[in-house]
């Protein structure tokens, strides 16, 4: 059976592309930015533009387009309470009135609605009974919908759409539709998926195929316009390798420039491509700097609809989504870093592992925690929530936990006490995941939960040469336990960026955790450093330790009974883990290991 498309309002008096600070044309127009990001500066390049060309090449017989358009008569008396409540909006015959894409199938279907129901004084209910009486016993029919506004038109018709034909599977594109406020936008998202039971799709690859489009999906609408940068100029690390779909989707995404220089910033462990690019436009201008992010097209969507929900409250002082674009099997991002400095960039993790000083790496912290990722932590509220569930603690796990202790130290009993290098017996953390998990009283309350980033390494912090911090790889980004990007990067502080290079440092670095462990608060109980880890790699790692720990206090109140199992979770879930990190040496992952040991001790109430 073939799909069916239904476009919802996508005229010129909702989407029509502004200046930036050109006043609205109406009440219902979605605004500069949000027009920006479903129509883009060029409409027939433009996400709404690209898509609607694939739609114009699909027959009939492959697709069914229904185009609903708000058609108002000034002068009905029917229509002037609507008119009255929104201002006058898509007047018949008036350039607002009108598409904002010039080309329609001629085989596509025309509905003029006057009111926010969209079945009421049309024809769309006998077009989509006849869709309906077609489809097979059993068999759904794939209906798709884009366009505007997403809390009320969109939101409506996909009501309407579920609760009058069971035929339908009904989905939504995220790109592809659009409100006024972003905020709007995605808790409508949230309702038409967890209330009405709509499919959210993130990419437009993806949505097409939902459409019957094949794996190509938006592939040959972009190519289109890989002639207009046949001449782009791209100079490339050497260590960095361009295959044709990377390369066409930078292509597309610099379109408008002669010349690009791309280095790379980090792979990650996802083999995703992470670029700085220094750009130049038809005229040689040196364009503002960019960080082009090119990684599995599913990946990419939800890192874009992850970091569009925050873009907004980052403030300048953090990169925005300049562009995005997805093909066969790979989707990117193009994000703009405006004020970011010419020059060397390095990441956070550099920064710790070169000795840059504590004043500057204090400064660092203070712009991530406070500053950046604050305005999002100081937003957060209480949420109930099971603590070890939200951090994926499963007595499941057990065998897994099990093979890694095994491939790291070469044994790993039933039952009785591990025994790590230098001979150090600990708590079997096997035994914890198989036998005590279950066994934990509920760790069911009340815990402060916000907008996170979700993996806050130092791989993810970028320091250009004006020593402006940036944040990237936003693909994790989520409602999340506030103290989790805390925990994360203490947790890569420890056993990635302090230097464990012999048994001895091994040996100082159970001691090392055994003196954190034993602060009754890890906020407010941050004590002097003993002796012994003096002049050590220590030091500087447990300054910049209480660096963290401090702004963590912040976002924690001091008369919340649940502090120390609020930190100690996190910190068992992020060192368990790695454990079988490759960037690690041995004695990096077996100091993990034994953090891991005391601290699911602790958790199981044996000490």
């Amino acid at each position: 059976m073939n799909a069916v498309l239904i476009t919802q309002c996508i005229q010129n008096d909702f989407v029509k592309p502004l200046a930036s600070g050109e006043p609205l044309p109406n009440l219902l127009h979605i605004g500069h930015d949000e027009a920006q990001r479903l129509v883009g500066s060029d409409v027939s390049v433009g996400p709404i533009g690209c898509f609607m060309k694939w739609v114009n090449k699909r027959p009939i017989s492959k697709l069914n387009t229904i185009h609903i358009r708000d058609w108002h008569n000034g002068d009905s008396p029917e229509q002037k309470a609507h008119l009255a409540q929104f201002g006058p909006h898509c007047l018949q015959g008036t350039l607002g009135a009108e598409f904002i894409f010039d080309e329609i199938n001629d085989d596509a279907t025309l509905i003029n609605s006057t009111t926010l129901n969209d079945f009421e004084g049309t024809g769309l209910k006998e077009t989509l009974d006849v869709i309906a009486s077609q489809s097979s016993s059993g068999e759904k029919i794939r209906v798709g919908l884009v366009g505007v506004w997403t809390e009320a038109k969109i939101m409506f018709l996909a009501y309407e759409l579920t609760t009058r034909y069971s035929q339908f599977e009904v989905a939504v594109c995220s790109a592809l539709t659009a409100s006024s406020s972003r905020s709007q936008h995605f808790l409508a998202l949230q309702q038409l998926s967890r209330v009405v039971g709509v499919t959210v799709i993130d990419s437009m690859g993806e949505f097409t195929q939902f459409l019957g489009g094949s794996d190509g999906a938006l592939e040959e609408p972009i190519l289109q316009h890989k002639g207009m940068s046949d001449s782009l100029e791209i100079i490339s690390d050497k260590a960095m390798h361009l295959d044709d779909e990377a390369e066409n989707l930078i292509r597309y995404l610099f379109r408008d420039c002669q010349k690009i220089s791309l280095k790379i910033l980090d792979g990650g462990f996802s083999g995703n491509l992470v670029a700085g690019v220094q750009s130049f436009d038809v005229h040689g201008h040196e364009q503002a700097p960019h960080v082009v992010k090119i990684g599995p097209r599913s990946e990419m969507a939800q890192e874009r609809t992850a970091f569009e929900q925050i873009e907004g409250v980052l403030g300048n002082n953090a990169p925005a989504i300049s562009e995005y674009a997805d093909m066969q099997q790979r989707g990117a991002i193009k994000y703009r870093y405006a004020s970011m400095g010419t020059g060397k960039a390095r990441s956070l993790q550099e920064c710790f592992q070169t000795n840059v000083g504590q004043e500057k790496l204090h400064s660092y912290l203070d712009a991530i925690f406070s500053e950046q990722m604050g305005r999002l932590y100081r937003a957060s509220v209480r949420d109930t929530q099971d603590l070890l569930k939200y951090y994926c603690f499963d007595s499941e796990w057990a065998d897994s936990v099990r093979t890694k202790i095994v491939e790291l130290i070469g044994d790993c009993p039933e039952s009785g006490d591990l025994v790590l290098p230098g001979n150090r017996s600990a708590y079997n953390l096997y035994h914890f995941y198989k036998e005590e998990l279950d066994r934990l009283p509920s760790t069911v309350a009340d815990y402060p939960f916000s907008f996170i980033h979700g993996d806050l390494n130092g791989a993810n912090v970028i320091i250009d040469e004006r020593d402006n911090v940036w944040l990237i790889d936003f693909f994790h980004t989520h409602r999340g336990h506030v103290l989790k990007d805390f925990a994360k990067l203490e947790n890569d502080l420890l056993y990635i960026y302090t230097p464990i290079e012999s048994d001895e440092d091994l040996m100082l670095a159970y001691k090392f955790t055994d003196y954190l462990l034993s602060m009754d608060d890890p906020f407010l109980q941050i004590l002097e450093l003993p002796e012994l880890f003096s002049g050590t790699q220590f030091e500087t790692t447990y300054e910049s330790i209480c660096k963290i720990r401090h702004l963590a206090a912040n976002q924690i109140s001091n008369n919340d009974s649940k502090r120390m199992l609020q930190w100690l979770v996190p910190q068992l879930r992020y060192a368990v883990h790695t454990i079988g990190f490759d960037e690690p040496n041995e004695w990096q992952r077996v100091w993990a290991l034994y953090t891991s040991t005391q601290v699911s001790e602790i958790l199981a109430g044996s000490r």
